[in-house]
């Protein structure tokens, strides 16, 4: 899967991780629970499953494709995906 950075066009190619986080994280769902079913689909540690999870959605976030908030999103609308 891939996704884009309208802001500068930048490509994120993403692995098999990657793309469950991107799946999860719909404006709703905490880290820590996206960090939980990374756990339970890869074989992966709790502390390095969340250490993953928060690095890759700060990056995105850098690049505006994501937004984080300590509090649920109220409009969590789906931003458009490129299917690779």
């Amino acid at each position: 899967m891939m996704v884009m950075a309208a802001a500068d066009s930048t490509f994120f190619t993403l692995n098999e991780t990657a793309t469950a986080i991107w799946q999860a994280a719909d404006g709703q769902t905490r880290i820590s629970e996206i960090a939980a079913k990374l756990c339970s689909e890869f074989d992966v540690v709790a502390l390095e499953a969340h250490s993953d999870a928060v690095q890759f959605v700060k990056e995105l976030a850098e690049h505006g494709i994501l937004r984080i908030s300590d509090q649920p999103i109220a409009d969590a609308s789906p931003m458009p995906v490129s299917a690779a």
